[in-house]
């Protein structure tokens, strides 16, 4: 699948400003037409999703960049709402987590999610767009779709 010709819908579910600013960066330097839609907190994320199950009209994420430590709603909740979405479920997502916790990664995996240690070094974060360009690529042309 050629992503240049057509925009990649991106929703990240991260509370931490300066983790959105480097998520941002590292799609900007690796995925071409990237548009990113921002939450901050798990509630937030599960309103979005109810939205793109209603109306038609509004795109579905190609992939979902998902904080699993967030306020309101924990990401595990956005994720299992996310997998339940009859349009989007089938979307890629990339769970995100500074912790190295084996629990935390497999129950991510155990809901289709693929897993990605927020790294300590700039060089490593900017590594997930190159994560995500490789996501998308495997990705259905239409989330959702099969």
């Amino acid at each position: 699948m050629d992503n240049t010709a057509r925009t990649i819908n991106v929703l990240v579910i991260e509370d931490s400003e300066p983790d959105v600013y480097l998520i941002r960066e590292a799609l900007r330097l690796h995925v071409p037409n990237v548009a990113v839609e921002v939450v901050e907190d798990g509630e937030k994320a599960i309103r979005i999703i109810d939205e793109v199950d209603r109306d038609d009209q509004r795109p579905c994420p190609d992939i979902l960049l998902l904080d699993l430590h967030l306020p309101r709603r924990s990401g595990e909740e956005a994720l299992e709402r996310f997998r339940r979405s009859p349009r989007c479920g089938q979307a890629p997502v990339l769970a995100m987590s500074s912790s190295e916790s084996p629990k935390q990664r497999a129950r991510a995996e155990e809901l289709g999610a693929s897993f990605f240690r927020k790294p300590s070094t700039l060089d490593e974060f900017l590594e997930l767009g190159r994560i995500v360009r490789e996501l998308v690529s495997c990705a259905p042309d239409e989330p959702g779709q099969t």
